[in-house]
């Protein structure tokens, strides 16, 4: 219960529940905690807890959870599942390529915050949660070099991405945001990973502040707020739908590079107003399918598709491109 200075954090399969609450807790060496038992980590979010050779707890067989933040010193930090009782901040501080990654299994968020960070311009210093993350309020990520890799089923309240992360792969089928995301990352960013996945963002997208290649996948939803996208590249057949029932429910869209895959917009049928707006050139695409759009779609460059098809859910249609090719 109280502060603990040590070289290194060892305990095995022999030991069950293990509690620190001191208040400043540094080991200068690495750490593997494999008890059979709970394991927790600090009793308030003003505790301190630094782990400069590492630390491992991926073995722990019960509930791991975190109540205070966890840093290294350009070590790696892998956790199993984790549960938050408090807002958590977890930061390997990455001065060197390829040594301090940050790897989580599944988070139960308990509404608090997690902030996860390695290190802003270090190389493949990279993030990987391989497991579904629920029950956060509002997921930071901050101060990414490498990549960013969130692999479950992401259900938070707020996503914040800024211009200090590389790049970022959302890439967990079901997932769903609550409020409006802006994507500022200065790296690349993937948004699903197969044809089969569905990210919802309830609260609109925006992806015009992403500074390298937008990859989308899947079925890319709102729930009646705008989906604003800049250049995109499609990796497999891709859905963007914005579920309008108000004018709010917009698509827009720059280039589109379209790997010879199919794309389907779509607002909503019979919703005036509920307009798509493709500014950028489309080149390479598969089918362009327009369904359910009751404002106007209007494409102002040019079009390379295999096939276009418009029903009679579909309002308005501009083309103003000077080449087309179907």
């Amino acid at each position: 219960s109280n502060n603990v200075a040590a070289a290194a954090l060892s305990a095995a399969n022999t030991v069950a529940n293990i509690t620190f609450t001191g208040g400043t807790n540094t080991f200068s060496a690495a750490s593997t905690l494999a008890n059979d038992g709970t394991l927790t980590f600090g009793d308030a979010t003003a505790d301190s807890f630094t782990f400069n050779g590492g630390l491992t707890t991926s073995a722990v067989a019960g509930t791991v959870t975190l109540n205070t933040s966890i840093s290294s010193s350009d070590d790696a930090l892998t956790f199993g599942a984790i549960t938050l009782g408090n807002n958590v901040a977890l930061d390997t501080n990455a001065t060197a390529t390829n040594t301090a990654d940050l790897t989580i299994a599944a988070v139960t968020g308990g509404n608090n915050a997690l902030t996860l960070s390695t290190a802003d311009n270090i190389a493949n210093a990279d993030i990987t949660a391989s497991g579904n993350i629920s029950g956060v309020t509002t997921l930071t990520l901050s101060d990414v070099g490498g990549t960013a890799t969130l692999a479950g089923d992401v259900d938070v309240t707020t996503l914040t991405v800024g211009n200090t992360v590389a790049n970022v792969a959302l890439n967990g089928d079901g997932s769903t945001i609550t409020n409006a995301v802006s994507f500022a990352n200065d790296g690349t960013l993937q948004l699903a990973d197969s044809t089969s996945d569905t990210l919802t963002f309830n609260g609109g997208l925006t992806t015009t502040s992403v500074g390298g290649t937008v990859t989308i996948n899947g079925t890319i939803n709102a729930s009646d707020d705008a989906i604003t996208l800049g250049a995109v590249t499609l990796a497999s057949a891709t859905t963007v739908d914005t579920n309008a029932t108000s004018t709010a429910g917009d698509i827009t869209i720059a280039a589109i590079t379209g790997g010879s895959q199919n794309l389907t917009l779509s607002t909503g049928n019979n919703i005036a107003g509920a307009d798509i707006t493709a500014s950028g050139a489309i080149s390479a695409l598969g089918n362009l399918t327009l369904s359910d759009v009751g404002g106007t779609a209007t494409f102002s460059n040019n079009i390379a598709a295999a096939a276009l098809s418009a029903d009679n859910t579909v309002a308005n249609i501009s083309f103003t491109g000077s080449t087309n090719t179907y």
